[in-house]
């Protein structure tokens, strides 16, 4: 009796990993979906995959011990998806937490929330206010390096923003931030995803090409034959 009880357990334990593992390959199959409509500047319909592979990860969450990274990695990747639309208020919304939790961080929101915090600084802002949103972006980053050293991203932007607060400190160049922010920023608006649009330069330096025509055995190239055109007709015998 032990041992048909014993089976239909360990039977019943492959079934679930079984379909465990078949959601996880339809997510990978959908996060392939969001991906290629972010790369055509599709940012809704990423944003729908998203939420729907949310909703259906709701239902595995009493099996935390195989939908856990699944479910972080989504996180990531909607809140990604947030900042490369500018929706910076809803990312700083989002990743907010205290005690446990922002302890618990993970490095790549805790840099995506940093980046955010950063671009949705405006010239609005009175300058204290600049200065303490700098200090809390940099000290994400230091965060993100404490984990994990080779995260090199974080280190370059935690050396720019502590010699951009300095300055900003110290009065030696006013707040360069003009721009409007997540004011009047378009939702669907996703060039920064692919970087600036490239431009034809100003001018245009003149090209000059050389012909090389390489020769052949003892060939001397001061001995020249006939220019093309001049030379005599070449007489058949017979």
């Amino acid at each position: 009796m032990n041992k048909i009880l014993g089976t239909a357990v360990a039977m019943a334990l492959s079934v679930i990993l079984a379909c465990g593992a078949l959601a996880v390959g339809f997510y990978h199959l959908d996060v392939g979906r969001a991906q290629e409509a972010l790369a055509t500047f599709d940012a809704a319909r990423a944003d729908r995959i998203y939420m729907r592979l949310e909703t259906m990860l709701e239902i595995g969450r009493h099996i935390p011990w195989i939908f856990e990274k699944v479910r972080e990695d989504l996180q990531v990747r909607r809140i990604r998806l947030a900042y490369w639309r500018r929706d910076y208020a809803a990312i700083l919304e989002k990743t907010a937490a205290s005690g446990e939790e922002e302890k618990t961080l993970s490095p790549s929101l805790r840099f995506i929330r940093a980046n955010a915090r950063y671009r949705a600084i405006t010239g609005k802002q009175s300058r204290e206010k600049v200065i303490r949103d700098l200090g809390l972006s940099i000290r994400d980053y230091a965060r993100v390096v404490e984990t994990e050293p080779a995260f090199t991203d974080a280190a370059f932007n935690y050396e720019f923003l502590l010699m951009l607060r300095e300055d900003i400190a110290g009065g030696r160049q006013p707040s360069p931030f003009r721009r409007p922010g997540t004011l009047g920023a378009k939702p669907d608006q996703m060039k920064g995803v692919h970087g600036d649009q490239g431009a034809e330069p100003s001018f245009k330096t003149p090209q000059q090409m050389k012909v090389l025509v390489p020769k052949e055995g003892d060939e001397d190239p001061k001995k020249r034959g006939p220019e093309p055109g001049k030379g005599s007709a070449t007489k058949k015998r017979g």
